[in-house]
């Protein structure tokens, strides 16, 4: 197996469009993994149930009164 950093030498002696072609590639890879990621994670609730009000307030809530309350 080559060592990593001959693999980017190898990139490095390659003409601009080629090594920012490469970037692009990856930069969009690895946002499609990360997005991929999240979109598994993030759980929706499903449609036949009904939402019910929870009892706490909201972060956004909470952060906006403390907030509030720092200022006073």
């Amino acid at each position: 197996m080559r060592h990593p950093l001959d693999f980017i030498e190898n990139i490095q002696q390659k003409p601009e469009p080629t090594r920012k072609l490469i970037a692009t590639a990856l930069v969009i890879f690895f946002i499609l993994i990360i997005i991929g990621i999240w979109i598994t994670t993030f759980s929706l609730p499903e449609s036949s149930q009904q939402e019910t009000p929870s009892a706490q307030p909201s972060p956004f809530t909470l952060l906006w009164n403390f907030t509030k309350e720092s200022f006073k």
